[in-house]
């Protein structure tokens, strides 16, 4: 921790291009954690960053993550970034005890992460911090985003970051100490269950507005076409590592008589909120079309919900979008489906006649779908 008392109960900081040197000078006068009240002693060798840690076999509920070198430099980097323009706290203090953000900024509440944790933990502490009319500023900062080709590899636990704009759609922010570079992914749209086409920024820190702020300049793109293609793709994966007697969706389609290569073109469209779960937009597209009814967006909110308690579909955790939920994605896809006049489209005949309806079909609806992703 970067963040102490000394022994009148004054707060010292170990921040800044004197931090090393305001270290090896306190070394030899008592310094308490704030929060559990606890001796805390100062190291400042010559690898690691100087920060202060707890005594041996010392416990402390505020700081029960090991904080990596990485997680201390960034720290200090967004902190000295902060105070450029407004007033901050280090680790400060929160009245009842059980949390401690990185720094606090009037109401924000910078978290920078690093390791992984779990999903329920980071949904606990964000949901702690709004309760407290905080608003949580979580910055990723683990590894790089993986890349597959023109696409994006986003895990659950990237997931987690995402907030949603109506300018950057689904975006989520960065920050890698090394490099003292933010990088902003925005305009996220989900193309199978891990791959997401998504528009890269990067910006020095130096650079970059506190609360952060940016504006994608470039025209979004999202040609409906190799959406399509990639679908397949999917089609033919899971049908060649699955068993499809056992796979929710396929059983569902076979026993109803269909062809998952097949199937009408409406079934499996990009829609704004379709991040929100965690299946390919065929998937849940589908079943909303088959179970069906009336077309109403309650019956397709109701149907999704029952397939996530089935455990036929999964929800995609997004404690900072928590207005994009299965529900509206239901509500997005009826809306869309009314919008470009298609009710209950007929499968095609043969692959080679699906490909040819999905030229037309693209010909005819794609500005509309593609304007409906981000407003």
């Amino acid at each position: 921790m970067l963040a102490a008392v000394d022994i009148n109960g004054q707060p010292v900081v170990l921040a800044g291009p004197d931090a090393k040197q305001m270290a090896l000078s306190l070394k030899k006068i008592p310094h308490f954690c704030p929060q559990c009240g606890r001796p805390v002693v100062i190291k400042a060798g010559d690898v690691n960053i100087p920060h202060f840690a707890h005594e041996t076999y010392s416990s402390c509920d505020s700081f029960s993550e090991h904080e990596s070198p990485r997680h201390l430099a960034a720290k200090i980097d967004l902190f000295n970034w902060i105070i450029r323009t407004h007033d901050a706290i280090m680790e400060a203090r929160l009245p009842d005890g059980t949390q401690r953000p990185d720094i606090l900024s009037g109401t924000i509440a910078v978290e920078y992460q690093c390791s992984t944790i779990s999903a329920s933990l980071f949904r606990e502490r964000t949901k702690k911090y709004m309760m407290r009319g905080l608003n949580p500023f979580w910055i990723y900062g683990g590894p790089s985003i993986e890349r597959k080709g023109r696409y994006v590899k986003l895990t659950p636990f990237q997931r987690l970051f995402m907030r949603y704009h109506a300018q950057l759609g689904f975006y989520f922010v960065a920050y890698c100490p090394d490099l003292k570079l933010f990088t902003i992914y925005g305009r996220i749209v989900p193309v199978t269950i891990s791959l997401c086409q998504a528009i890269r920024l990067d910006v020095k820190i130096e650079d970059m507005t506190f609360p952060p702020s940016a504006v994608f300049l470039t025209e979004f793109m999202f040609p409906l076409a190799p959406f399509l293609d990639e679908k397949r793709k999917w089609i033919d994966r899971s049908l060649y590592y699955s068993n499809a007697r056992n796979h929710p969706f396929f059983r569902t389609v076979y026993e109803s008589g269909r062809n998952p290569y097949l199937l009408s073109e409406e079934i499996g469209l990009p829609v704004r909120s379709g991040m929100a779960i965690r299946n390919h937009a065929a998937e849940w597209q589908f079943y909303i079309v088959h179970d069906r009814k009336n077309g109403s967006v309650q019956e397709a909110a109701n149907i999704i919900r029952r397939r996530i308690q089935k455990g036929h579909l999964k929800e995609t955790i997004m404690p900072l979008a928590p207005m994009m939920t299965p529900e509206q994605a239901a509500e997005d896809y009826v809306v869309l489906l009314n919008e470009i006049g298609i009710k209950r489209g007929m499968d095609s005949q043969s692959r080679g006649g699906k490909i040819r309806r999905e030229e037309e079909f693209c010909l005819a609806h794609e500005n509309r779908i593609i304007d409906r992703l981000i407003f």
